[in-house]
């Protein structure tokens, strides 16, 4: 699944972009931005599979967490596009996200969060911020058996990928 924003500005007059080329000024806005992949348990044909989406919208992203029950719910990672290194895109995984409290919004964006192995809380632009108790947590990591399993769901899906021509 891949989602971009149902309410996005368009920067560019409508005159200066072709019509069958209209999606290209959504791809070349949304990967100068960071993404998240979002790895959650949805019911087919009466059993539970792995679905993955990857949201490229800070706000798409709460309002997908809204619609996803906590307890199906298995993963947030977030994906930075990284120009000055030898790996151009770097994937990082989240042990909890919370929505920026009312106070805090117009300074850290909406949302606020903690990566692996990090102990610093962050903003959307990876910047440190204090605590604040006024904040909604929208995801904390499950425990260590989730963990595992969701890099197996992971590691098949990377084995099983398929390239369509």
């Amino acid at each position: 699944m891949f989602v971009t924003s149902s309410s996005f500005v368009q920067h560019l007059h409508p005159s200066s972009v072709l019509p069958p080329q209209s999606h290209w000024r959504v791809l070349t806005l949304t990967l100068e931005r960071h993404w998240y992949l979002l790895v959650f348990k949805v019911v087919n044909q009466g059993r539970l599979v792995t679905q993955t989406a990857l949201v490229a919208w800070d706000e798409t992203l709460v309002d997908l967490l809204a619609e996803i029950p906590k307890e199906r719910l298995m993963g947030i990672a977030r994906l930075d596009w990284q120009a000055d290194h030898s790996e151009p895109w770097a994937l990082r995984w989240m042990d909890d996200l919370w929505s920026s409290s009312p106070g805090e919004a117009g300074t850290v964006g909406p949302l606020v969060f903690r990566l692996d192995a990090d102990a610093q809380t962050r903003d959307i632009q990876l910047r440190p911020v204090g605590e604040c108790a006024d904040r909604r947590q929208l995801y904390q990591k499950g425990e260590t058996g989730r963990s595992q399993e969701m890099r197996s769901v992971l590691r098949q899906a990377a084995n099983s990928t398929q390239v369509f021509e």
